[in-house]
């Protein structure tokens, strides 16, 4: 993987990109990543109104939790989704899966992240893919958040 020697100043907002290599195929790989059952199970709890276009809640902390949208989808390659931050401006999702000779590629890029919330985000990615390495490598899921979106009764 090439890297970066020096900063390069846009005026676009910060992003996040995160590639894996997994070790299970990528039908598995999408089913993980787009049914509400096997979502929650590595991502954090998660209510979906409409897996293919629709709303959705995630939790992404103790206290924080985000609202969105899937604004496009082609299922099984990829999707994208908006974040709904109330106290922020939105910030957007593209999820690629790419089959690969043995496995599948993700990769996720989150963009138009406020500075401020960057770290956050960075915490809460890190976290959560490395549950869907253990989701994909057929082990159990690393224990996700317990607490539940606040539209389901959580607090």
């Amino acid at each position: 993987m090439a890297r970066t020697k020096h900063a390069e100043q846009t005026n676009r907002a910060p992003q996040l990109r995160y590639v894996r290599t997994l070790v299970c195929d990528a039908d598995r790989l999408w089913n993980l990543i787009t049914r509400p059952e096997l979502l929650s199970s590595w991502l954090g709890p998660t209510l979906l109104s409409d897996t293919l276009y629709g709303g959705f809640v995630v939790v992404t902390g103790p206290d924080t939790q985000e609202t969105g949208i899937v604004t496009t989808c082609s299922p099984p390659h990829y999707f994208q989704a908006d974040f709904n931050d109330p106290s922020h401006r939105s910030s957007k999702v593209l999820v690629d899966v790419v089959p690969a000779r043995r496995g599948s590629h993700l990769i996720l890029t989150h963009g138009g992240i406020p500075a401020g919330r960057l770290h956050h985000y960075d915490l809460f990615w890190t976290s959560a893919l490395e549950r869907l390495v253990q989701a994909c490598a057929g082990n159990a899921p690393l224990s996700s958040a317990s607490y539940l979106p606040t539209s389901a009764g959580g607090s």
